[in-house]
């Protein structure tokens, strides 16, 4: 499924913005995006998601994790309750 802000799948946990008034960069959680099933969830980065050597790859650099720290701690098929927390993608 696609954003219906930027068009871009839901699923994807590469997209990144900053908020242009103050500066703050945010990723997006594509669990969190597909919970909330109409728009990305973007939560502030690196913060909410934490970064390791491990997941460190030319498409990912920094090595950030996909998910954000809260969707990380659930277990599999429970859907995230963070999305309602982070912010829209047609907010930055």
């Amino acid at each position: 499924m696609a954003c219906n802000c930027c068009g871009k799948a839901l699923n994807s946990g590469m997209v990144q913005k900053k908020d242009s008034s103050t500066g703050q960069k945010f990723k997006s959680c594509p669990h969190c995006s597909d919970a909330n099933g109409s728009e990305h969830i973007f939560h502030p980065y690196p913060a909410s998601f934490g970064i390791t050597p491990a997941r460190k790859t030319a498409r990912n650099p920094d090595g950030y994790q996909s998910y954000c720290i809260d969707c990380r701690r659930l277990k599999k098929g429970v859907a995230s309750k963070a999305y309602n927390s982070g912010r829209l993608c047609s907010t930055l």
